[in-house]
């Protein structure tokens, strides 16, 4: 299998302060990672990695966002111990289903 990558913000919330980084989201045969571009990688950008055996599931929800109350469509990663990573990206559902599929065939 080959490794895949799309463009991507991943989406944090510590109690009150949220935040956004940009970055790339990367699907290879073992993980799925998360790797800061640009300037948020020297500042505020943290990486996120994760064995795909700990993933307990993908998929896309919605939020309701912005000034306008627009509706967005997120990728979430649901984790094995319940916790759970979003990402903006392209297209969420073909990365969702991606995922899935990575992570079935991996166990």
């Amino acid at each position: 299998m080959t490794d895949l990558s799309w463009p991507a913000t991943r989406l944090l919330s510590i109690g009150k302060r949220s935040g956004a980084v940009r970055g790339h989201l990367e699907l290879t045969e073992t993980h799925l990672r998360f790797r800061p571009a640009g300037l948020a990688s020297k500042i505020d950008g943290t990486p996120f990695s994760v064995q795909l055996k700990h993933i307990a599931g993908a998929g896309v929800v919605e939020d309701v966002v912005g000034l306008f109350k627009r509706t967005r469509q997120r990728l979430c990663i649901t984790l094995g111990d319940g916790s759970e990573q979003f990402f903006e990206v392209g297209r969420p559902d073909e990365v969702a289903e991606t995922v899935r599929g990575r992570v079935g065939g991996g166990a």
